[in-house]
């Protein structure tokens, strides 16, 4: 009998605000709709790898961290084995849209040929997604990101 292998390991991503717009991120070649995130590092927080894989993808380097949406969990088979993913999501706020340099992060040029930026209404964001567990953050982001203007 084949046995897949468990692979565990964290990653997390942001949920980037500007104004009325959300940005998500379209995989060109696999069509998929997804938020930056990434896997966290050794020695690295959720929070600092957010900001890192949300700089890595989108090329916005002047992002506030507003809110710490929590954890999920995904579970997936991918080359033969079943993954066991964590994803911490956190809110974004884009100060400034000037793109920056990110060419001192190891995949910076992978993911400008990977990724198509999409700047959508709040509203549309969440029935754009591919995956769960991202739709249910999209919720939670737009429920805070709302309440929060609001006051």
């Amino acid at each position: 009998m084949l046995r897949m292998e468990i692979v565990r390991y964290d990653s997390a991503g942001g949920i980037v605000f500007d104004g009325d717009r959300l940005l998500l991120l379209r995989k060109s070649a696999l069509g998929e709709v997804v938020l930056p995130k990434g896997h966290v590092e050794p020695g690295e927080t959720a929070e600092g790898a957010a900001l890192r894989e949300t700089v890595e993808e989108t090329g916005y380097t002047k992002l506030e961290v507003l809110a710490d949406l929590g954890t999920l969990q995904a579970q997936f088979p991918f080359k033969g084995d079943w993954h066991i993913r964590s994803e911490h999501y956190f809110v974004m706020r884009l100060i400034d849209r000037e793109r920056g340099h990110v060419d001192d992060y190891d995949d910076a040029e992978h993911d400008k040929g990977t990724f198509e930026q999409l700047w959508v209404a709040p509203e549309a964001a969440t029935s754009l997604m591919t995956y769960e567990p991202a739709r249910s953050f999209v919720m939670r982001a737009v429920e805070w990101w709302r309440r929060s203007s609001a006051k």
